[in-house]
């Protein structure tokens, strides 16, 4: 339960699988003044037709602008960790727990936070057969966090905020006025040639640092170097780009170099993340953000992810 949305996901196991049955949806946190209501409007039809059930809930839901001001478990941290982190109580009769949320110490000594996030990492490693050994995560977003898993455990994690600032340099900066709106300019994607060429810009030179490089986007636009229609698609893979070279490389100083990024994303935005990674030559694995979520709900409901039957 976000921000913007509340996504619900009604499920059942089924052996080793867990299933979707239904969905709902509602308003997010920012737009909700009585969340009980707002849980209960999108979901009671399923306590009339199944009876009670366990719910669980990520995401903004349990900061202090939710249902719950829930504090957030500290890395290391693994699944189980979070048993006795969890926030539990009754609504309506129905028993509601919401995930904390975490909180570490970054690789570059700076404090850090995700609430939503973890439940990905911990589905991630669920689908994954919980595999040991040391693996690099990135869960792209308008806030993408890194993270470091190793041996079932989240060590640590950072947040790079390409996505917030694509939306800020085109909507508030010199770089973005005047240009075509989305619906008329190129779509973002990986194989568009003004995204590859953004890509390629930002990894020719490993001194060129991505604010010193944006400006690009208007420069090539105005003197006839780039179509005014492709520079939201340039400045995209400008930024992603920029991000994934920092964030390997930062890993890499610190003897943690990885030949694959593990990412947990939609649908429409790991291929972006991927383009970047294939060309810095890494393996880029991605996984369903919708699937892992699931893993990761089922698995913070119980010890047992799959002990919640039908």
């Amino acid at each position: 339960w976000g921000s913007t949305a509340m996504r619900l996901n009604l499920c059942t196991a089924d052996g080793e699988h867990i299933r979707v049955i239904d969905t709902a949806a509602g308003p997010g946190v920012k737009f909700c003044t009585d969340f009980e209501a707002a849980f209960f409007d999108a979901s009671q039809r399923w306590f009339d037709a199944y009876g009670a059930m366990p719910v669980v809930l990520a995401g903004m839901i349990g900061s202090n602008l939710g249902w719950a001001d829930c504090p957030y478990a500290t890395c290391p941290t693994d699944a189980s960790a979070l048993d006795g982190r969890m926030h539990r109580f009754t609504a309506r009769g129905i028993e509601i727990a919401i995930a904390p949320g975490l909180r570490c110490t970054s690789i570059f000594g700076l404090p850090d936070v995700m609430r939503g996030e973890e439940v990905q990492l911990f589905g991630l490693l669920e689908l994954l057969g919980n595999p040991q050994g040391r693996m690099l995560v990135c869960l792209p977003g308008t806030h993408a966090k890194w993270a470091i898993v190793e041996d079932g455990v989240v060590r640590s994690f950072f947040t790079g905020m390409q996505g917030e600032l694509f939306e800020v340099l085109l909507a508030h900066s010199l770089v973005g006025r005047g240009l075509p709106d989305a619906a008329a300019s190129v779509a973002v994607t990986p194989d568009a040639p003004a995204f590859q060429r953004g890509i390629a810009q930002m990894l020719a030179d490993p001194t060129l640092a991505m604010e010193l490089a944006v400006f690009a986007a208007r420069s090539r636009v105005v003197t006839g170097d780039l179509p005014a229609t492709e520079a939201r698609a340039f400045l995209s893979g400008l930024l992603i780009a920029a991000e994934v070279r920092d964030a390997i490389a930062a890993h890499a100083a610190r003897g943690m170099a990885f030949d694959a990024v593990t990412l947990v994303g939609a649908e429409a935005l790991m291929p972006l993340y991927a383009a970047p990674i294939a060309a810095l030559g890494l393996k880029a694995h991605q996984v369903s953000a919708h699937e892992a979520s699931i893993r990761g709900l089922a698995a913070l409901a119980a010890t047992d992810p799959l002990a919640v039957q039908s």
